[in-house]
C-alpha cells in the first residue's frame, strides 16, 4: 500500500480576534478537507515537545522519524541543497548581506537582508571577502537574494560546528559574537575546536564588516540613501554525518515533491528522490500519478509564507485555495493508498514569533484507519479526533496503517527493523 503526505507547511495557527476568535483553517471553507476528515481518522500532533517552535527541516526530519542527535544542522541541508560537496574536516553555515550601524553596544542590525542589490554587486563585494583567517579557508557560494552558503575548513580538522550565530534573527538586536555552545562540546577538546573556529569567524566577520563598509559600491548607495550591504550575518552552523537512507529505516521508496533548496538537501541527506515542482496543484496531481513510490511526501510553503505577512485572511485565502488542490484525493482507491494531511510546525499569523509551540491537525484516511466523529479539518475540531501523536510517531502509524509493520522482537536480519522485510531483502539460510 502506497502512502501519500499531504505536508501543509505552517498550518498550524492560534485564534484571531479579526477572524471572531477562530484559527485561519477553522474560518476557511475547506469541503474538500472536511470530507476527508469524515472519511478517516482525525487529531493533533506535536511536533517536538509542547510549546517548543520548530523550523522546517528539523520539524521533517523528526516526521520521518529521525532523532535529533543525527542532526547534521540546517547548514549543512541548505549546503546539499545547493550541490555542495561534503568535506569532514569542514562546517557549513548560512550567511546573509545584512545592514548594520554601529553604536556603544555593538553593531545595531537595521535589516538582516539588504534590500535591491543588484546580483552584479553582491558577487563585487564577495569578491572582495578574504579566503584565509587565521589559518582557516572561508569559502562564499551564492545561494539567492542576499543570501549564501558558507564554508570553513581547517585542513587538519581542527574545527567544530558547535558554535552560535551572529545572526540575532529577531528585530532589534545587535550582532551577536560567535561563542562555542557549552551544553553541545561534550570534552574539553571539541571545545577548544570550537573556541578556535569561534576565534577565526568572528575575526573573519569583522574584517568582512571593515571591507564591505568600505567599498565603493556601499559608498555609492549610501550617496543614494539606499542601505549599504556592510555586514556578514551567520547562523545554522552544521557538519556533515551521514545517516541511514529513508528506504533502510523504513522499508519504502520515498520521494519528495517541493520547491526549495532544504528539500532538495534533505533528500540527499535521506538518500531520497526529488522532485522539483512549485505548483501546488501540480505537485498533487503529479504524486497521485508516481505509482513507483512506496511513499510521496508533497509540500507546499504558501501556508507558511501567508502566515509571515502577519495577516490572518492571507492565510484564510491560501488555504482557501490549496483546499481546491486538493480535490483529486477524494477519488482515490483507499484500497491501494493511505493519505496523511498535516502540517510540520505551528506559524501564527498574529503576535510576533515566526514559529510557535502548538500542536498541529491532523487526517489519516485509508482501508485499515478506524473512524471517529470528526466531520472537520481544524485545530479545534480535531482536538475531538482519536490521534494524540508525537511527530517522531507518524512513520510508525504509517507502517501500521499500510500493513508494514514488523511485530515488535522480532528480527529480521542484522539489523533492528521496524517494518517487514521483502524476502528477498534478507540473507537466507543455505546449505
Amino acid at each position: 500500500m502506497r502512502t501519500i503526505l499531504i505536508l501543509l507547511d505552517g498550518l498550524g495557527d492560534r485564534s484571531s480576534e479579526v477572524l471572531g476568535g477562530k484559527t485561519p483553517l477553522e474560518y476557511s471553507k475547506t469541503p474538500n478537507l472536511d470530507k476527508l476528515a469524515e472519511k478517516g481518522m482525525t487529531g493533533l500532533m506535536v511536533p517536538y515537545k509542547d510549546g517548543i517552535p520548530l523550523g522546517t527541516e528539523v520539524a521533517h526530519f523528526l516526521l520521518w522519524g529521525y532523532s535529533l542527535n543525527d542532526f547534521p544542522g540546517r547548514g549543512v541541508i541548505e549546503a546539499l541543497g545547493e550541490d555542495m560537496g561534503m568535506e569532514d574536516n569542514a562546517i557549513y553555515l548560512r550567511a546573509s548581506l545584512g545592514f548594520v550601524k554601529y553604536d556603544e553596544k555593538g553593531y545595531y542590525v537595521r535589516d538582516r537582508r539588504t534590500k535591491n542589490m543588484p546580483l552584479e554587486d553582491i558577487r563585487k563585494l564577495i569578491d572582495s571577502l578574504p579566503n584565509f583567517v587565521e589559518g582557516y579557508e572561508f569559502k562564499l557560494k551564492y545561494s539567492y537574494d542576499v543570501h549564501f552558503i558558507l564554508k570553513i575548513k581547517e585542513e587538519n580538522g581542527w574545527i567544530s560546528d558547535k558554535i552560535s550565530d551572529s545572526d540575532p534573527f529577531y528585530k532589534d538586536r545587535h550582532v551577536m559574537k560567535v561563542s562555542p555552545v557549552n551544553e553541545l562540546c561534550k570534552n574539553d577538546i571539541e571545545y577548544r575546536k570550537a573556541e578556535s573556529t569561534c576565534n577565526a569567524l568572528n575575526k573573519y566577520l569583522l574584517k568582512c564588516h571593515k571591507i564591505l563598509e568600505n567599498h565603493d559600491i556601499n559608498i555609492k548607495r549610501k550617496r543614494k540613501q539606499k542601505q549599504p550591504a556592510n555586514f556578514l550575518l551567520t547562523k545554522w552552523a552544521g557538519k556533515y554525518k551521514t545517516v541511514p537512507p529513508f528506504k533502510e529505516k523504513w522499508g519504502m521508496n520515498g520521494i519528495i515533491i517541493a520547491n526549495s533548496a532544504v528539500f532538495k538537501g534533505l533528500s540527499k541527506l535521506l538518500k531520497m528522490d526529488y522532485m522539483a515542482i512549485g505548483d501546488f496543484e501540480n505537485a498533487v496531481n503529479t504524486g497521485i500519478n508516481l505509482m513507483d513510490y512506496d511513499f510521496v511526501h508533497i509540500h507546499t510553503k504558501e501556508t507558511d509564507e501567508a502566515a509571515h505577512t502577519k495577516n490572518p485572511m492571507n492565510k484564510v485565502k491560501v488555504i482557501e485555495k490549496i483546499d481546491k488542490y486538493l480535490a483529486p484525493l477524494l477519488n482515490i482507491n483507499l484500497d491501494e493508498n493511505l493519505i496523511v494531511i498535516t502540517a510540520d510546525h505551528s506559524t501564527p499569523s498574529v503576535g510576533s514569533l515566526i514559529h510557535s509551540g502548538e500542536s498541529v491537525p491532523i487526517v489519516v484516511v485509508g482501508k485499515n484507519v478506524r473512524f471517529d466523529d470528526v466531520k472537520e479539518f481544524n485545530e479545534i475540531a480535531c482536538s475531538k479526533g482519536h490521534l494524540r501523536i508525537f511527530s517522531k510517531d507518524l512513520m510508525n502509524v504509517i507502517l501500521n496503517y499500510t500493513d508494514r509493520a514488523l511485530l515488535y522482537g522480532l528480527r529480521s536480519g542484522s539489523s533492528v527493523l521496524k517494518y517487514i522485510p521483502n524476502d528477498n531483502d534478507v540473507e537466507h539460510l543455505k546449505e
